[in-house]
């Protein structure tokens, strides 16, 4: 797989969340219904320097919120891609300060309730999971922040 970057609209980031991805087929269906395809493809993935655009994962207080929930837990927990400590923590201190564009305040939310996430569960490989689960996602949010939050 190869991954071009994406500007990130709600912390300026620059990096592969939200990127262009370049997929073999084979290995596409090989994946089966995982959500987190970086973790899920066989392979190696390459990373290129070049902007492919601007991620628009902001649609929604849920879909603001889910993406910092998902990649700061990420984050915290450790990148399996040959990133930094250092680096990590620049990304994740990034999305908690998140101010710009719309439902930042979510994504910075989600930071951090997946920083509180990933504290708990790392060390439970089946609760950590509940990443890649989008029902439990979606209680979660809704448990955290009400049912009208879920729509905008």
């Amino acid at each position: 797989m190869r991954v071009w970057q994406a500007v990130n609209p709600v912390n300026g980031l620059t990096y592969g969340y939200g990127g262009l991805k370049l997929i073999r087929r084979a290995a596409l269906r090989e994946m089966g219904q995982a959500v987190d395809v970086l973790a899920a493809l066989p392979g190696r993935v390459e990373f290129c320097r070049r902007t492919a655009g601007v991620t628009r994962f902001n649609q929604s207080p849920f879909h603001a919120w889910k993406a910092g929930f998902r990649e700061c837990a990420m984050l915290a927990r450790g990148s399996e891609y040959g990133m930094t400590d250092a680096s990590a923590q620049e990304r994740i201190a990034a999305w908690t300060a998140s101010r710009d564009g719309e439902f930042a305040a979510y994504a910075a939310a989600g930071a951090r309730d997946g920083l509180g996430f990933a504290k708990a569960a790392a060390r439970d490989t089946q609760r950590f999971e509940a990443l890649n689960d989008p029902p439990w996602l979606n209680q979660h949010f809704t448990t955290l922040y009400g049912e009208r939050a879920v729509t905008g």
